[in-house]
């Protein structure tokens, strides 16, 4: 089935392609205000459509009234168009995410970056992978830490955060790429103070814990789960390797609760 999702991504992505070249769209306001072109739609109907054609499992998309579906213990969570504010910024991070959920876990995923082509997914028990052929494993042993940071959400807490986890760099990212690079050892470290959803994070999760990191929710220090009544990661999460205790030591400086 992956490789079914992986051909959709890539489809989706093309088409977003399309808009990005051409600059042949224009943004409006959701209801939460947040951004959103004809690009995201037009992936969004690629992704929903081309999934059902294959799957009978119920579709909950960012751009498809997401709580008014049904959902059952087993769904697709996807994010058409992760990083609406960079592709009409022309920066060039924006993704396509597409994850199922099975019993509040991600069991697969994928997340394929339009511009410059790459693609990474995993299968929950079988690995993480990209298109350059590589099964992908976290195992560097930084001492001085590389975070990835996001442009919109720099905020003194984070700063404060980032400062006592020994963090010596940050790399800027829009979207849920941040997980791929640390699934590539690129990063050792993404960490989100705030609220997101769950269409923003699941691809993303099981890409990092199938290369041996971990995505923990900071209030509980748990694995995040899906299928929440509102799909809201409420109080922020970690990603990083899996050798390293972030949480504790955020805690202990009461920088979260």
């Amino acid at each position: 089935m992956v490789d079914k999702i992986r051909g959709l991504a890539e489809e989706a992505g093309r088409e977003i392609m399309k808009f990005y070249k051409s600059g042949d769209w224009s943004v409006t306001a959701k209801v939460d205000q947040s951004p959103v072109t004809q690009a995201d739609l037009a992936a969004n109907a690629i992704l929903v459509e081309g999934i059902r054609k294959f799957s009978d499992v119920p579709v909950v998309s960012e751009e498809s009234d997401p709580q008014g579906v049904v959902r059952g213990k087993k769904f697709w969570l996807i994010d058409p168009l992760d990083g609406t504010r960079d592709f009409v910024s022309r920066l060039d991070t924006f993704v396509v995410c597409v994850a199922l959920i099975e019993d509040s876990r991600p069991v697969s995923g994928v997340i394929h970056a339009p511009v410059t082509g790459e693609t990474w997914w995993a299968e929950m028990g079988r690995g993480a992978f990209n298109s350059r052929g590589s099964q992908l494993f976290i195992k560097n042993e930084r001492v001085d830490l590389i975070a990835a940071g996001s442009r919109s959400l720099s905020t003194e807490k984070v700063r404060a955060a980032l400062k006592l986890l020994n963090v010596r760099d940050v790399q800027l990212y829009g979207s849920a790429l941040k997980f791929c690079r640390l699934a590539e050892s690129a990063i050792d470290l993404y960490p989100r103070l705030g609220p997101t959803f769950e269409w923003d994070t699941a691809a993303g999760q099981l890409i990092v814990e199938e290369a041996g990191g971990k995505v923990l929710a900071i209030d509980s220090g748990q694995t995040l789960t899906y299928g929440k009544p509102k799909l809201e990661n409420v109080g922020g999460f970690i990603a990083s390797r899996g050798d390293l205790d972030l949480i504790s030591a955020l805690k202990s400086a009461a920088l979260v609760r």
